[in-house]
């Protein structure tokens, strides 16, 4: 046995058990809101951070990894991740032990907080329903500063956060944490900044056409307000982060009085996915005390995948539904052969990318006709308003992604600056909302990502990218499909044996090459999401 072996064999059980003890409190943390559990959770967190962070461990580690050249690959494999994680946790014991108590600490704020608005207590889904339907703007803008009061609850803890990680990654020789977590996520940040920038500029245009055709429509229901006076409570999202339905598109009456449960597995059972036993382990509708954000939770990397949603019958939540088993179906066909460190997507952005693929179905005719029910004549009527919105919703997503992509890499970089303004100043330039008047406050760390997953936002952008990538790839697989994931078996073999079964046994962008067969390409994204139709162009010139 090698020596690199032998350290694994001896190591990697430790690490398993923590892992499963720690996502079972996580889980029940967030879906009780209770702090027996939350506390279980904060002691387990501290714990595997610890692992990572003891100095042998890491000493170690580093040894072994000089010495892998001639190892079994996947040895080498296991081994490099460990490392790259203990490189993520060099602290101090006292600085592991502070920076697992103000985690904690920011997700139970958010999972216990619920906004004040005009005397009632409210959660995300409520203040959600008055930005859809209320159309007195003064009620509006109270309801979008009530959505905003979680971030002067936890804008300390997370500034606080951001000096600790970044003290820690100094000393390492980073620049800043924000550096160091791209780095050792295996992204080069040189090359995740100049596809941003493309991506801006071959937007900028295209964005702010679109903005200005949604904000007549958005502004049409208001008594004095015209387009140029719109501020952030009149759209739906408190982010700007999702497009209002413009489009004269009747989304949510698909779904009103429907089990989405049922939906999904038909959706997925048409891949050839099973997700019922996935179901019947997720905690899917709102109550007091539980989390009221959505995600999935691999429990022990051996088949106890689960998901956490507040569902509601409407599109939103059936996206986000699909979106989430996207993630699981993920998890759940990894290959059962491979060692438990490599049982795992091969990157955040990979994982994304399926649960982002999965999420874009729900505004997909084939998929509205065949699994939805919606008669085809009414889907000929919606075509036209069915791209325009799907364009509109994955521009606002972009833009918002930059926001937040750029923030978060200047929150690192001096966590002690104006972020109130700072934030206001990416919003203005990314998704053209002006500044409230006189508004100074830390909306910033309301978005619960900057404590709780940090630097994380980029994998949502490079997920869609891959999505349209890996899409353009099942097209060309299954041209005779009208759409390659809608009933359509073969699909879910083609996910299975791409992207699911090799696990993390190689980088990302090793995996995205073989599964599509060229490196990321945001062409894709671009073609189906920004560029109009070129032959149509033609076409309109020739008329």
């Amino acid at each position: 046995m090698t020596k690199e072996r032998a350290f694994l064999d001896e190591q990697v059980p430790r690490i398993q058990l923590l892992e499963r003890k720690m996502r079972e409190a996580y889980w029940l943390a967030a879906t009780t809101g209770e702090k027996k559990h939350e506390e279980q959770y904060a002691r387990l967190l501290q714990e595997w951070m610890a692992w990572f962070a003891d100095k042998g461990h890491h000493g170690r580690l580093k040894e072994l990894l000089e010495g892998t050249d001639g190892t079994d690959p996947l040895v080498r494999r296991q081994v490099e991740l460990l490392y790259n994680e203990s490189q993520a946790y060099q602290m101090k014991p006292e600085e592991v032990a502070e920076r697992a108590q103000l985690e904690t600490e920011i997700e139970s704020d958010f999972v216990n907080f619920r906004a004040d608005y005009r005397g009632k207590k409210l959660s995300e889904n409520e203040i959600k329903e008055i930005l859809r339907h209320e159309r007195n703007t003064y009620k509006r803008k109270d309801a979008w500063k009530a959505s905003k009061q979680i971030g002067a609850v936890v804008a300390d803890k997370v500034r606080r956060l951001a000096r600790l990680r970044n003290r820690a990654a100094q000393r390492l020789g980073y620049r800043d944490f924000y550096a160091m977590s791209l780095a050792l996520n295996e992204i080069d940040e040189a090359f995740l900044f100049s596809l941003l920038e493309d991506l801006k500029q071959q937007t900028d245009s295209p964005f702010s056409e679109l903005k200005k055709e949604m904000d007549k429509k958005v502004a049409e229901p208001y008594d004095n307000v015209r387009p140029e006076g719109l501020r952030p409570w009149h759209y739906v999202d408190p982010f700007f982060q999702e497009a209002p339905c413009v489009y004269e598109v009747e989304w949510d009456s698909h779904f009103a009085g429907r089990q989405l449960e049922e939906l999904a597995k038909q959706t997925f059972a048409g891949m050839g996915l099973e997700v019922e036993s996935i179901l019947d382990r997720s905690d899917l509708y709102e109550r007091e005390g539980k989390s009221q954000h959505a995600f999935c939770i691999d429990i022990d990397r051996e088949g106890d995948t689960r998901i956490l949603c507040n569902l509601r019958p409407d599109t939103y939540w059936m996206g986000t539904l699909l979106h989430e088993l996207g993630h699981a179906v993920y998890d759940q066909e990894h290959d059962p052969v491979l060692p438990y460190l490599l049982r795992r997507p091969a990157h955040i952005s990979t994982t994304e990318a399926i649960a982002m693929l999965m999420g874009r179905l729900v505004k997909e005719p084939e998929w509205l006709k065949q699994v939805a029910g919606v008669p085809e004549e009414k889907l000929v009527e919606m075509e036209e308003a069915l791209v325009k919105q799907s364009r509109l919703d994955m521009m606002v997503f972009v833009r918002w992604c930059l926001v937040m992509i750029y923030f978060e890499r200047d929150l690192y970089r001096d966590p002690d600056q104006d972020l109130d303004s700072r934030w206001w100043e990416w919003v203005e330039r990314f998704q053209f909302i002006p500044r409230p008047e006189t508004r100074r406050a830390p909306d910033w760390a309301a978005k619960i990502h900057l404590g709780t997953a940090p630097v994380y936002y980029q994998n949502y952008l490079l997920g869609e990218l891959m999505a349209s990538q890996i899409l353009h790839r099942l097209r060309q697989t299954f041209p005779d499909s009208p759409h390659p994931l809608v009933n359509n078996p073969a699909a879910g073999t083609y996910l299975k044996e791409h992207m699911f079964r090799p696990g993390n046994r190689r980088p990302w962008v090793v995996l995205i090459e073989e599964a599509t067969g060229e490196k990321l390409d945001p062409r894709y994204f671009l073609e189906q999401f920004v560029v109009e139709d070129k032959e149509e162009k033609s076409t309109e010139k020739k008329g």
